[in-house]
């Protein structure tokens, strides 16, 4: 699969208006024409207020090539886009970035997380590594060899990992977590950070200098219709 994380900044004042649409209108809408939605996340702590993502998985560039217009064109879209919008419009701008996964995703493997049906949903985080130029692939070799299982050990749950194929720049490594709370998150980062191993691990793989040149990450809230919770 390819997944395309889309990331919408709203205009102001108008985030029920756009939840609304997606909720009782669009996400049954991409349903009928074939779309497969991973996760939808509106902001948590960290992330602009007027901000939402979510995760189109593909099977191809082909078959978004193919279904993205049909979608566009619909006319029950146009015709509920000018509905919603006749007292202007509820996006100021939508970025996107069509990523393929690496050989260890989860999300490649099924929905990592379970049911969940009989707990809360957990709060996600999303992440991602800006490498330092030409240790991209050193990057993601230490996460596919070393950081995941460590992450796992440490009681992490991991979502998925990606790289850019069209977007973002050549250096990213986007991956996202899932935790119950904030104060789960801090202490299995703590146990990480402390991890002999992985101090050993990330002193071999340093040493001709750092990996990873900036970290961002923003903490996630899945929407009620979210697949992914």
């Amino acid at each position: 699969m390819l997944y395309e994380l889309r990331k919408y900044e709203v205009m102001p004042g108008k985030m029920p208006a756009l939840l609304d649409r997606f909720g009782n209108f669009t996400v049954q809408r991409w349903a009928g024409h074939g779309f497969h939605l991973a996760g939808f996340w509106t902001p948590g702590f960290g992330a602009p207020n007027n901000q939402l993502f979510y995760i189109w998985a593909w099977e191809s560039v082909a078959e978004r090539d193919q279904k993205l217009p049909v979608w566009q064109k619909d006319p029950d879209r146009i015709k509920k886009w000018e509905e919603t919008e006749k007292d202007g419009p509820l996006i100021r701008r939508v970025s996107n970035m069509l990523t393929q996964p690496t050989s260890f995703c989860q999300l490649e493997q099924g929905n990592p997380l379970g049911d969940a049906s009989g707990r809360k949903p957990y709060i996600f985080e999303l992440r991602e590594y800006d490498a330092v130029p030409g240790k991209h692939a050193a990057l993601v070799k230490r996460f596919g060899d070393f950081t995941q299982h460590c992450f796992k050990k440490h009681g992490f749950r991991q979502v998925g990992y990606w790289t850019p194929l069209f977007g973002g720049n050549n250096n990213l490594l986007t991956y996202m977590l899932a935790w119950e709370s904030f104060e789960e998150r801090e202490h299995a980062f703590a146990q990480f950070r402390a991890d002999p191993e992985r101090q050993r691990a990330f002193a071999e793989s340093e040493k001709d200098g750092v990996l990873v040149e900036r970290v961002m990450n923003q903490m996630l809230e899945p929407a009620a219709f979210s697949p992914l919770k």
